[in-house]
């Protein structure tokens, strides 16, 4: 647990000295399309869940556009405070959200949605697609939830310099089926 916490002050060390250095804003957009479209010839896509950035976070806000033009809706997390897990809301603009106890921009109104493709927030991970987050399982929860329900595919979304060469696991966490960074898409 000790090493877990060390190695999370680390990783966020990196990610805001890179997200104040290249911006959080890093994405190129041909990686995104790319990527889109890969998942798209496998799976039909009607939602992409996506976070709204909060300090250092690699932004995915360039996928609002993308989605119109794909006529594919765009959901948030809500973090439900009865099971710790997050649910997903239909996104319809800037002004329909308010901060939550994080400081994380939330829908006002809940229009439950199950995503195809869930982009996720990373504070370090490895070669093997692991992910570390801050601690507090939301995301792991959810996705072990929703791949029992469905077929969704799960992107982690990163700076390079995030990665390290091993990431601790237990039973409860959830690899990623693609990385992106601002190099590079690790498969």
């Amino acid at each position: 647990m000790k090493f877990k916490l060390a190695l999370r002050k680390k990783c966020l060390e990196k990610r805001n000295f890179f997200s104040k250095k290249i911006g959080n804003d890093c994405l190129k957009e041909i990686d995104i399309n790319l990527i889109i479209s890969e998942i798209k010839s496998i799976l039909k896509i009607s939602s992409i869940a996506i976070y709204h950035p909060t300090k250092s976070e690699i932004s995915p806000l360039k996928l609002i556009k993308i989605c119109k033009n794909l006529s594919i809706k765009i959901c948030l997390p809500i973090i439900d405070k009865n099971n710790n897990e997050l649910i997903f809301s239909e996104f319809d603009n800037e002004k329909s959200l308010k901060k939550n106890k994080f400081g994380i921009y939330e829908p006002i109104n809940i229009n439950k949605i199950i995503p195809d493709i869930v982009f996720v927030p990373m504070v370090g991970f490895d070669r093997n697609l692991n992910r570390l987050g801050y601690g507090k399982g939301y995301y792991d929860r959810t996705i072990s939830k929703l791949r029992k329900l469905k077929n969704i595919f799960v992107i982690g979304l990163a700076y390079d310099s995030q990665m390290v060469t091993c990431i601790p696991t237990e039973n409860h966490d959830e690899k990623m089926d693609v990385i992106i960074t601002d190099k590079y898409i690790y498969r």
